[in-house]
């Protein structure tokens, strides 16, 4: 079994975008702020080009300079420590287990020992 389980907390992510919309399924999103100022450091060059044509061209678009909030949540994988000392990740990497990358132990996802999945056994199940 794992030592030192994480299990994970469930993160909320909040981004916001400066929108121009042409219809509902095409146009510009810019990464901002909740007031609307632009975030240089997420933005390339050519894209701070395209928010200044924007911007010289409101009728272009249905919708013009808004502002857009969308939220997600978020929760990484669950981790633990190896017998042989390494921090393993609980994620599905074959057949809802995972393997210790130092070592080669297998783990499920709740951080209990397997044995390695080619002495699993026949895999092919009548029900």
């Amino acid at each position: 079994m794992l030592k030192n389980i994480v299990r994970p907390k469930r993160e909320k992510i909040v981004r916001h975008e400066v929108v121009f919309m042409y219809d509902r399924n095409s146009g510009f999103g810019f990464p901002c702020n909740k007031t609307g100022e632009l975030l240089k450091g997420e933005i390339s060059e050519r894209g701070l080009k395209n928010y200044q044509e924007c911007l010289s061209h409101p009728e272009r678009f249905a919708v013009y300079n808004e502002i857009q909030t969308y939220t997600h949540y978020y929760a990484p994988n669950a981790h633990g420590t190896c017998v042989c000392g390494a921090r393993v990740e609980l994620h599905n990497q074959y057949m809802g287990a995972c393997e210790c990358a130092e070592c080669g132990r297998w783990y499920n996802l709740n951080g209990q020992s397997l044995l390695p999945p080619n002495q699993w056994g026949d895999t092919d199940y009548d029900y």
